[in-house]
């Protein structure tokens, strides 16, 4: 949908931005929108469920697609639900909170199995129901906060941004984080506040204060604060705009912190001078406390080895990733040890598994449980030595790391002769580049499982390994994120003989 029009209002089949229409949403399409028509086009409308009749307006129209503006609901669909949050019709962290969890499912299953069938050219019955969280509330145990001043005001605003917009919505109560992490988020604001720390503005590059984020441990009820500040590392050091970091001013306030918000753990500095978007940077120190949290992964599932229902620990640093839905990442651990064997689990042990973008160790260590030797692939120096932290804790002797890219990792494994007979990719949501897919056949395994959280790219990649010789068995779909459109799904394929 990129691209833009200029100039006189576009007029395509009839339609022209700023006609009011009164449409009636058919489905739900990637990103969240509701999908109407109106003259044979597709209309995309935020805040939309299935079955709504809505009175719209059009804010774009394009040759083969417009976009709309939900001027009110007309005739209310069955499901529609009354949204908890109060800020849900301008903040864009959630998109269907408005509608049933029931109906956010089948529509997740939707979004798969249309990418599956267009993209991937595979029979959309391939794809499984997605698999519910038990929770859909109050289950985030990572949250990332942008912060603004408001017009004339030295005021520290945090929350999100609104939908399809660059503009904050100040955030004090939010319905899918743990309660603590909301107390977190207010003392930390009044005190950055009150030590007159000043926000970060994109625009000019002042500003020191860039990002609140904070992970929660379900395990320990404990959390992690970390402060992400527009200067360079070191005491003193200067952001782009010479913003100054003074350390003893940063530890006073992390005291506070921790003092007004008992679950705090830990508070610590994360150093980011660059332009762009990206949240961290690369180096992290600690102001007070501990500089992590740990969290726990177990399955409730008798017919899974007995070390999986004791469960991995894991310590997670600031910047290292791990699933945010703690419960479900349970869930998808089971979906990739099933995957992984094709027969009973534990039963004929594999020989070699190699666990690429591997992150702390997750996956690798449930894996070990049904392997010989389990490598893992990561290129986040950080989360190595977090996973090389945790495969100590727990006393795993079978896994080993190789910090690099994987695309630069699995070449040398093909070149020293190695042959794994499972891969587990779990790519970042742009999915393989030409050279990780390229490395990954060259090891010609028996399985691959595919760890994916963007149903195009993975539907994307499923046709090219299909091209290169594999068959795509299943797609599971597990709700990682709920009150979002985002999914995760589990993908099993088979070399064919």
């Amino acid at each position: 949908m990129g691209g833009g029009s200029s100039g006189k209002a576009a007029f395509f089949h009839g339609l022209a931005r700023g006609q009011v229409l009164a449409v009636e949403i058919e489905s739900l399409a990637a990103g969240g929108h509701g999908v109407a028509r109106a003259n044979g086009v597709p209309v995309f409308v935020a805040r939309v469920a299935p079955g709504d009749l809505a009175e719209i307006e059009l804010v774009d129209v394009r040759k083969d697609f417009a976009r709309g503006r939900l001027l009110k609901v007309l005739e209310r669909s069955e499901q529609r639900v009354e949204p908890p949050c109060k800020l849900f019709k301008i903040c864009g962290g959630c998109q269907w909170q408005h509608i049933s969890y029931d109906r956010q499912l089948e529509a997740k299953t939707d979004l798969v199995r249309q990418a599956v069938k267009r993209i991937g050219g595979l029979d959309p019955g391939i794809v499984g129901r997605t698999i519910a969280a038990a929770e859909p509330f109050f289950y985030r145990n990572k949250v990332q906060f942008p912060v603004a001043h408001p017009r004339g005001s030295t005021r520290i605003l945090a929350g999100y941004y609104e939908q399809d917009s660059h503009d904050l919505v100040n955030i004090k109560h939010c319905p899918v984080q743990p309660e603590p992490l909301d107390r977190v988020l207010e003392a930390t604001k009044d005190l950055c506040q009150q030590y007159k720390i000043s926000a970060y503005d994109e625009t000019k590059g002042a500003g020191l204060l860039r990002h609140i984020t904070a992970r929660f441990s379900f395990d320990r009820r404990e959390a992690l604060v970390t402060l992400v500040v527009n200067a360079a590392t070191g005491a003193g050091g200067r952001g782009r705009a010479g913003q100054v970091v003074d350390l003893d001013v940063m530890r006073a306030l992390a005291g506070k912190i921790i003092k007004r918000v008992p679950e705090v753990a830990g508070v610590c500095l994360n150093f980011n001078p660059d332009a762009g978007n990206r949240i961290f940077g690369d180096k992290t120190i600690c102001l007070a406390g501990e500089p992590y949290v740990s969290e726990r992964l177990a399955t409730r599932r008798p017919d899974l080895p007995a070390r999986l229902r004791d469960g991995f620990e894991f310590r997670l640093s600031p910047t290292s990733f791990f699933q945010v839905h703690t419960d479900q990442a349970s869930r998808l651990m089971e979906l990739v040890v099933e995957a992984a064997v094709p027969g009973p689990p534990g039963e004929a042990p594999l020989p070699l598994v190699v666990d690429a973008y591997a992150g702390v160790g997750a996956i690798a260590f449930w894996l070990s449980t049904v392997a010989c030797r389990v490598l893992a692939v990561e290129e986040h120096a950080q989360a190595v030595a977090d996973g090389q932290v945790n495969r100590e804790l727990n006393g795993i002797e079978n896994v080993e790391f190789r910090c690099g890219a994987v695309e630069s990792v699995l070449p040398q494994l093909a070149a020293s002769g190695l042959n794994p007979q499972v891969i587990v990719l779990d790519p970042p949501r742009k999915g393989l580049s030409p050279e990780a897919m390229a490395a990954t056949v060259a090891l010609r395994p028996a399985r691959i499982v595919y760890v994916s959280c963007n149903p195009a790219t993975l539907a994307r990649d499923l046709k090219i390994l299909v091209i290169n010789g594999y068959m795509t068995k299943q797609v599971q779909p597990i709700d990682m994120f709920p009150q979002t459109y985002h999914v995760e799904s589990v993908a099993v394929l088979e070399r064919r003989p």
